[in-house]
C-alpha cells in the first residue's frame, strides 16, 4: 500500500483518515495506518524543520477509545505528529468538510436563466446528493443579480427575495445597457455563491 493511500483525502493542509464507522475506533485500528506511514519522508520533513510537525492528520471516528492519540504517538515515536481526532458522535457540528457550492447561469434570448445551483454543504447536511434535488429554488434563499458587474463590488439590481410560501424565479431579463453580468445565490443556510452568466 502506498502512502498516498493510507488516507482518505486531504481538507484544509490535513490528511484525512476515516476509521471504520460501524464501532469504536481501538488502537488496532491505527496499525494499517503506522505500518504504512511515508517514514522516509517523515525523516526528510523532520531534518528540514525539526519543530515542525511531519504530518498533519484528522482521524474521523464513530466513537474512540480514550488513549487513541497518545498511542498513535507512542508507536511512532521520533516523529512529531500533529493528529485531530474528529468523533462524529460528539462532534457532530464540528464535521464539516467543506465544499464548494456549484452552478450555472447562462444568457438565452435576453434573459439571464439559473440553470443548476448545488450548495453542497446543505447536501451534505440533508444527506443528499445532486440526483435527489428536483428544483434548486427550494434550497435558495435570495438570488441578487449585477448587471454590470465591474469586476469588485456587487452591485445588485435585480433583488430576488421570495416570501416563505414561494420560491425564486431563476430567470430574470436582462437590461439593455448590460454588460458582465454577476449572480450571487444565497442558500437557506445563508452561504452564498457568486458566479458571472455564461453566454
Amino acid at each position: 500500500m502506498s502512502a498516498s493511500n493510507i488516507y482518505d483525502g486531504e481538507l484544509d493542509g490535513r490528511m484525512v483518515k476515516v476509521m471504520p464507522t460501524n464501532r469504536i475506533t481501538t488502537k488496532s485500528d491505527l496499525s494499517e495506518l503506522i505500518a504504512n506511514f511515508p517514514y522516509d519522508i517523515f525523516s526528510k520533513r523532520k531534518e528540514e524543520s525539526p519543530s515542525e510537525p511531519v504530518e498533519r492528520i484528522t482521524i474521523v471516528c464513530m466513537g474512540h477509545e480514550p488513549d487513541l492519540k497518545a498511542s498513535l504517538f507512542k508507536e511512532v515515536g521520533d516523529y512529531k505528529l500533529d493528529v485531530n481526532i474528529v468523533d462524529i458522535l460528539k462532534d457532530k457540528k464540528a464535521l464539516q468538510l467543506k465544499r464548494e457550492s456549484e452552478g450555472l447561469a447562462v444568457i438565452r434570448d435576453g434573459q439571464v436563466i439559473i440553470e443548476s445551483f448545488f450548495p453542497m454543504n446543505l447536501l451534505q447536511k440533508l444527506s443528499l446528493d445532486e440526483q435527489n434535488v428536483e428544483d434548486w429554488k427550494q434550497l435558495v434563499e435570495s438570488v441578487l443579480i449585477d448587471f454590470n458587474y465591474d469586476g469588485a463590488v456587487l452591485n445588485p439590481t435585480e433583488i430576488d427575495i421570495p416570501d416563505k410560501k414561494s420560491f425564486v424565479k431563476g430567470v430574470y431579463d436582462i437590461p439593455e445597457d448590460a454588460g458582465t453580468i454577476r449572480i450571487k445565490i444565497t442558500d437557506i443556510l445563508s452561504e452564498s455563491l457568486e458566479i458571472e452568466a455564461v453566454k
